[in-house]
């Protein structure tokens, strides 16, 4: 990965012509921000590109923020909505935005703490030949515990899949079109964005900028669980790794119980009179099960993965989509996205 680059080291990307630029936001299960976080960023698009829309991934939220979003659609163009039928996680959210963008360019935001003025230089970043740009606030803080704990599992992790996985990776970031097909193409139900993005490779840089947004405050001993967690499914779900561990565990504690059978045999034969070994049989027989546990619970999350993987139902439903009913100014404009969604619709149903 290339070297972060501050903010003052780029500029933004000039009014274009010739791309379409989405972007994509879950929406928050605070709507207050909703209509403020629409005009900022569809103002900032509009000043940069001739072409973009704004796709809204409403994750099964409350009717009262669903009708928020449909009177931001009739005050601002280029907006579109994607409602799910239900609460999805936050990985199979992000997966209906890639499906649904049209964009030459995705970007990924959080409308609660990204600032849409960095917009311009992201996607500036991807056009100079980068797949992946991701944007870093410098307010964020490292803390002792992502020093002490995450940090080192994260390399051990990495190491173990064969390429970089870092704790406490931004979601404000771009990807190329071809980037977003191919993470499309991934349909596996247990979804990592940070997997995908690294497993598939191509070019990838980062930038960073100025926030005076303040980001949401996560407790450090939560915030480490968190990233164990994550990381710790993402090695299950992605990476034989483990399941060989537990296999290499079994047959050590299979081995050190037949040694400790043929020492029963040979003390047995040279001693005629053999002292109580109460506690070396608790020890083992504890120690035995503590291996057969360990064994048993990492082939119990395969298993639950392989039946999650063998059920043949899409990721998610869509309950509705909707667009602004505004048009932007230029009607050849509109034009170019409705043809976009076209193609997009036909090769959808192509698919399917």
């Amino acid at each position: 990965m290339s070297h972060p680059v501050r903010s003052s080291d780029s500029s933004p990307a000039q009014a274009s012509t010739e791309i379409l630029v989405s972007v994509a936001a879950i929406v928050p299960d605070d709507g207050e921000c909703l209509e403020s976080f629409g005009r900022r960023t569809i103002a900032v698009l509009n000043a940069h590109y001739a072409y973009y829309e704004l796709l809204l991934i409403d994750n099964g939220s409350a009717l009262d923020i669903h009708w928020r979003i449909q009177d931001l659609q009739r005050a601002v163009p280029n907006v579109r909505m994607v409602r799910l039928s239900r609460r999805y996680s936050k990985e199979l959210a992000l997966t209906a935005a890639f499906d649904h963008c049209i964009g030459d360019y995705v970007v990924l935001m959080d409308p609660l703490i990204h600032p849409p003025e960095e917009i311009p230089r992201l996607v500036a970043a991807a056009a100079g030949g980068c797949d992946s740009v991701m944007a870093l606030s410098s307010s964020r803080r490292e803390t002792i515990l992502d020093r002490m704990v995450c940090d080192p599992v994260y390399r051990l992790v990495s190491r173990l899949l064969g390429f970089e996985l870092r704790p406490n990776e931004s979601t404000y970031r771009v990807f190329s079109r071809r980037l977003v097909n191919s993470i499309i193409q991934i349909r596996s139900k247990n979804r990592y964005l940070s997997y995908l993005n690294a497993s598939i490779g191509l070019r990838q840089s980062s930038i960073w900028y100025e926030s005076n947004l303040a980001e949401r405050k996560e407790s450090a001993i939560r915030n480490m669980c968190r990233q164990l967690n994550t990381v710790s499914n993402i090695l299950v779900s992605n990476s034989a790794v483990p399941l060989r561990f537990a296999g290499i565990m079994g047959v050590l504690a299979s081995t050190g119980n037949l040694l400790y059978l043929i020492y029963i045999l040979i003390v047995t034969l040279v001693k005629s009179r053999i002292a109580e070994g109460w506690l070396t049989l608790s020890l083992t027989s504890t120690t035995m099960f503590l291996f057969l546990f360990v064994i048993l619970t990492v082939m119990a999350g395969y298993v639950a993965r392989i039946l999650d993987e063998s059920k043949e139902q899409p990721l998610y439903f869509v309950e509705s989509e909707t667009n602004s009913s505004v048009s932007s100014t230029g009607q050849q404009r509109l034009n170019v996205i409705q043809e976009r969604l076209s193609h997009s619709a036909t090769n959808g149903a192509s698919e399917r």
